[in-house]
């Protein structure tokens, strides 16, 4: 097995065949235990082994190499599911915005008022407060995500976070806040994991 894996490193195109024959149906189950469909398995399995063509001179052992391909399928897995979740979420809430339709206009002349002053409010807050408060609160990141698109710590991100809704807490009026705190109360009273 030592010489698929030099042969691979060497770009040997038999060895990489070797290698995506030894693993190909294994990532495949492995895929689809996370209750992914057959299709998108496949697809996920593809880009990772294409992704280790690309980086054939990263390894020098078989272990090495089964480890990146795993850890790999399983961060696109993940990652897909994520963008699934937030695709649900933003379904739904299209649905609850066909109750919006029944609002009383003041009602939603009021309610859309106060979303504006909110985003006007994080628009006023420092440079990386303001991306971070953007990232959790208007575009649904995870504080982890917020991390790694800004390319700061999680730690970083609670405290900007902190920092940004305690600014908020001085700008907002009694019901801005109360508006926002309703919004936004699974993102403000969660801990960065």
């Amino acid at each position: 097995m030592n010489q698929v894996v030099v042969d691979f490193q060497a770009g040997n195109p038999e060895a990489y065949q070797h290698i995506f024959h030894l693993f190909y149906r294994p990532l495949c189950l492995f895929l689809s235990k996370m209750g992914l469909n057959s299709f998108v398995t496949e697809e996920i399995v593809h880009d990772t082994f294409l992704k280790l063509w690309n980086k054939s001179a990263d390894f020098s052992e078989i272990n090495s190499l089964r480890s990146f391909l795993y850890v790999s399928c399983k961060n696109a897995a993940l990652n897909l599911l994520d963008k699934e979740k937030r695709l649900r979420i933003k379904e739904e809430g299209y649905q609850h915005s066909q109750d919006w339709v029944d609002f009383p206009v003041t009602q939603q002349i009021i309610y859309t008022e106060t979303i504006q002053e909110i985003h006007q409010a994080i628009g006023t807050l420092p440079d990386q407060c303001q991306k971070v408060i953007q990232l959790l609160f208007i575009e649904g990141y995870t504080p982890q995500e917020v991390a790694d698109e800004l390319g700061i710590s999680s730690s970083t991100v609670y405290n900007q976070k902190m920092r940004g809704v305690q600014l908020l807490r001085n700008v907002l009026n009694r019901d801005q806040l109360f508006v926002f705190t309703l919004l936004f109360a699974d993102i403000l009273y969660s801990s960065v994991k």
